[in-house]
Order: structure tokens, then C-alpha cells, then sequence
């Protein structure tokens, strides 16, 4: 995953590397080809691929995204005003269209003063080419960032994202 400013009050798509992708060492696994996202010959990333996972086959899907967020606030009245959405099926790349197609959402829970870190999973039934992006909101800080464990020793885990197919529908 990729450490990003994200603005607050507004949803922002949570970035993340394809395989083959520019960046921090990390692992990517792709069981079928068309899975995750693809970049050009030049590095660039393909602009209807961006930050997404397509469902290969028909099926039920656990869809599990987890990582910390890095906020620009301590105040305790606003640590808590975060949430992740988990969009399937978006007419556009935003995450205010994500979270429009949102089919579950979750608060990741507090770890340090600044820090929210927690992850979570859904099972959906997906159709052969269904998309499933995230996005994340901030109301109560000035920007918040999807967090990779290059950062700070605090984010030991890293972030991560994934699909995986767990039966018929």
C-alpha cells in the first residue's frame, strides 16, 4: 500500500500498488491474470484499472482491507471521525462514487494519539468483472494518510487489500 495525503471531508480513494508497481517492498499476488491493477511500459497506471480489484469468476468474495491511518489531530472530541468504505461496482474512480456503492463500511479503531489502525471483511457475491475499490473519510482533520510501514516503526503491519474467492453463489 502507499502512504498518501488524503484531504478531510471528502472521500478519497485508498491508493495501492499493482504488481510490477513503483514503490516500498511489499508483496502482490495476482491468482488470475486481469485481478489487479495494471501499469503502462512507461510506469503509468491505466486510468480504468487505477486502484481496483476485478472479480475473475462469478462467486462469493471475502473482501478485506486493513493498514493504519495517520491523522493531523489529537483532540479527543476528533479521533474517532474516520471511516473506510468498501465500494463494489462504481461508475467512476472517486471515492465519493465508491462510497455510493459502498457495501460495508468500519471505523478502524484508535492506537496512538494520532493513529487509527484496524482492518475488516466482508464477504459479497461478485458477477466475472465486478469492481471492488475503497475509500476513506476524514471529517476531523485538516488531512489524514493511508499509512505503509516505511513511515514509522508504529506501523509494523503495513497495509494491505484483498479479494479472494470463498465458494460458488
Amino acid at each position: 500500500m502507499k502512504r498518501k495525503d488524503l484531504p478531510a471531508n471528502a472521500y478519497s480513494v485508498l491508493p495501492f500498488y499493482p504488481l510490477g508497481g513503483e514503490g516500498p517492498a511489499g508483496t502482490s499476488y495476482e491468482t488470475w491474470p486481469g485481478m489487479v491493477p495494471t501499469i503502462t511500459a512507461d510506469r503509468a497506471m491505466q486510468q480504468d484499472t487505477a486502484w481496483q480489484f476485478v472479480a475473475p469468476v462469478d462467486g462469493r468474495y471475502r473482501i478485506t482491507v486493513h493498514g493504519a491511518f495517520a491523522t493531523e489531530t489529537s483532540l479527543p472530541q476528533a479521533r474517532h471521525q474516520l471511516r473506510v468504505e468498501i465500494g463494489v461496482n462504481m461508475t467512476a474512480g472517486t471515492g465519493e462514487a465508491i462510497a455510493a456503492a459502498s457495501v460495508d463500511t468500519f471505523s478502524p479503531a484508535q492506537s496512538t494519539p494520532f493513529t487509527m489502525s484496524g482492518g475488516h471483511s466482508t464477504v459479497q457475491k461478485l458477477k466475472a468483472g465486478s469492481k471492488v475499490q475503497f475509500a476513506s473519510h476524514c471529517a476531523s482533520s485538516p488531512k489524514h494518510s493511508w499509512a505503509n510501514d516505511e513511515i514509522s516503526t508504529q506501523y509494523k503491519l503495513g497495509s494491505f487489500a484483498e479479494i479472494r474467492w470463498v465458494g460458488t453463489i
